[in-house]
């Protein structure tokens, strides 16, 4: 894609392989996580499977050939039906005060394909407004911490749990088998409830609430009513895991999920024709990103 030049010092490019450690350094200095998260994380971006004539990491702000702003765009292609809907989540938008400015361009240029769905998943809260400013719309108000362990399963019938090696006797269809190896690959926790000939695929990701209790983020079901099915089962496997909390994005409480609701809590944005699903982020910052 060409640059768009704004003045003879400044413009903005898609992020190049050769880019990766000025990235890094860059988004080290505008963000508290440590420079292994974003190695760990551009190293992610850089091997993944990408939609056609979408950028690898992002975009970049440069003055002077020097990166002063950044952007990632993590995008993926998820089924909805019979159709594939691109994805593009927006991560890390950071810019070098001097060039605020400039943050607008940056922004603009990262949401120029108007055939995606853009989210937003981790705005700070004193961003919200801004974010609506620019035309997103929530489509989670808050989380529920759920001691899931505690619940009982609304599908009769003995629950197994199968793992990622048991994948190629669920029958899972392929896109969504290569989904959940690949989150499993970024270390994850991956695998499919089995009642009867019925399959419910889930992805979690490893937490920390508050620093030094453990839990685990609903990060993909293909819908939250597949989690409430067997909601005990799945928590009591969490819990032998060592995770007893389990967060799960909602617009509200939830009958069936032990536990309380914290609105406003990690809310989610997204503009586009197409919402995102409650309880799927995965192939996003969330899951993608060193943690």
């Amino acid at each position: 894609m060409p640059s768009s030049e704004f003045s003879s010092r400044v413009r903005i490019r898609e992020i190049r392989l050769a880019d990766e450690n000025a990235i890094i350094d860059l988004l080290t200095k505008g963000f508290p996580n440590p420079r292994r998260y974003w190695e760990v994380g551009l190293t992610r971006l850089r091997t993944r499977f990408l939609p056609p004539a979408t950028p690898r990491y992002g975009y970049v702000l440069e003055a002077d050939d020097r990166p002063v702003g950044a952007i990632l765009v993590i995008s993926s292609l998820r089924r909805r039906g019979d159709r594939e809907v691109l994805f593009c989540n927006l991560s890390s938008w950071y810019v070098e005060p001097s060039f605020r400015s400039y943050a607008p361009m940056l922004h603009k240029r990262a949401v120029a394909n108007k055939s995606a769905t853009y989210t937003n998943i981790s705005p700070s809260p004193h961003t919200h407004l801004t974010v609506e400013t620019l035309g997103f719309k929530r489509y989670s108000n808050g989380q529920i911490a759920s001691f899931l362990a505690l619940a009982h399963n609304r599908r009769q019938g003995r629950a197994r749990i199968v793992g990622v090696n048991g994948f190629d006797e669920c029958g899972l269809k392929e896109p969504e088998r290569r989904l959940l190896l690949a989150q499993a690959g970024y270390g994850c926790i991956v695998f499919c409830c089995v009642v009867h000939d019925k399959i419910h695929p889930f992805v979690f990701v490893p937490r920390l609430i508050e620093g030094f209790i453990p839990s685990a983020q609903l990060a993909y079901c293909r819908d939250l009513c597949d989690l409430v099915e067997v909601a005990g089962t799945v928590g009591r496997f969490l819990l032998r895991l060592g995770r007893p909390v389990v967060l799960i994005d909602a617009n509200g409480p939830i009958r069936g999920l032990p536990g309380k609701y914290f609105p406003g809590k990690s809310a989610k944005y997204y503009t586009g024709t197409e919402a995102p699903i409650l309880g799927d982020i995965a192939e996003t910052e969330a899951t993608i990103l060193g943690f």
